[in-house]
């Protein structure tokens, strides 16, 4: 990461001290970049209007830096809508944008840097994760559905565009979006499309018995999306965002969440989960294992059917 570029991208002058990968990342170029600031405010503007303390001008900050080829620069102001969507509930901890742009063929999203524990998270930490996921529910419910733009899931375009109701939109954005496009790369053989014709057709029998309240979502919760900060608080990353019935959010976090059952207890603390959920969040799950198997290839084929079949059998 160069000093010049860098400089462009938060619009004022730094020395970049160090800049090392970080993992994780499976779309970008992720970089963990230590600078030097060249003023005397000791502080950093984020894209938002709002102000990361960081000490005293002068003083070595580490920030994270995404960086993709220019086509990218539209998924990263879709991360960057979704992270200041999910701050603005003031429930839990996200990273803050500091800035988005395009140098040099390249696009950029710089973001705060939240320092992980290096202690594996505790049965309370996670606790205090669900409790506040939950909350994070819970103060966004509304009745609106959908998102003011298309996003993106990983690399995958997001439909966001809304529908008369829940069920449509899941029939219609997701479900039908992924088993066409995955009709057209080759990777979806008869056995699936059937299956996932039969779920959509069935699909207000299958998602009875939710409620009808909407919240916003994170939309992509697994292991690799959130972190517990040194000070063990929780911090979600890498959002895409919509509003949507919450068991929806379940989709991702019993596949591939690595959640203990400590969260789910702190979830269902603050606002406990209807009837049925489970069964309900393999629907959801669908909708990820098709994503998988359209960005990844045939090797999700077979959790596809499995899940498409289960779900069938009720």
């Amino acid at each position: 990461m160069r000093s010049s570029t860098l400089s462009k991208l938060i619009r004022e002058p730094v020395e970049v001290i160090e800049s090392r990968p970080l993992g994780g990342g499976c779309v970008s170029d992720v970089q963990l970049v230590t600078l030097k600031r060249q003023v005397t405010t000791g502080e950093l503007r984020t894209i938002d209007g709002g102000v990361l303390r960081i000490g005293e001008g002068g003083e070595a900050i580490r920030i994270v830096v995404k960086q993709h080829s220019e086509s990218m620069l539209s998924n990263f102001q879709s991360e960057s809508e979704g992270l200041l969507a999910l701050s603005a509930t003031e429930t839990i901890r996200v990273p803050r944008p500091i800035a988005l742009g395009a140098f040099d063929q390249h696009a950029l999203l710089a973001l705060e840097w939240i320092d992980a524990s290096p202690v594996r998270p505790s049965a309370a930490d996670f606790e205090r994760f669900g409790e506040q996921l939950a909350d994070m529910h819970l103060a966004s419910q509304s009745d609106r559905l959908g998102w003011e733009r298309d996003n993106f899931l990983g690399a995958a375009p997001q439909v966001n565009q809304p529908t008369d109701d829940w069920v449509s939109f899941f029939a219609e954005r997701r479900l039908r979006y992924q088993i066409r496009w995955a009709v057209r790369q080759g990777l979806a053989d008869r056995a699936l499309v059937d299956a996932c014709d039969s779920i959509v057709a069935r699909l207000d029998e299958l998602l009875r018995g939710r409620e009808k309240a909407l919240s916003l979502l994170h939309g992509d919760l697994w292991s690799g999306n959130y972190l517990f900060g040194t000070d063990g608080r929780p911090a979600l990353i890498d959002p895409a965002v919509y509003r949507g019935c919450r068991e929806a959010e379940w989709g991702m976090i019993r596949w591939f969440g690595q959640c203990p059952p400590a969260f789910q207890q702190g979830y269902e603390r603050r606002w406990p989960l209807p009837d049925g959920w489970q069964r309900r969040a393999q629907v959801y799950m669908l909708y990820h294992q098709l994503n998988h198997l359209n960005l990844f290839g045939r090797s999700y084929h077979g959790s596809c059917l499995e899940t498409a079949t289960a779900i069938l059998r009720h």
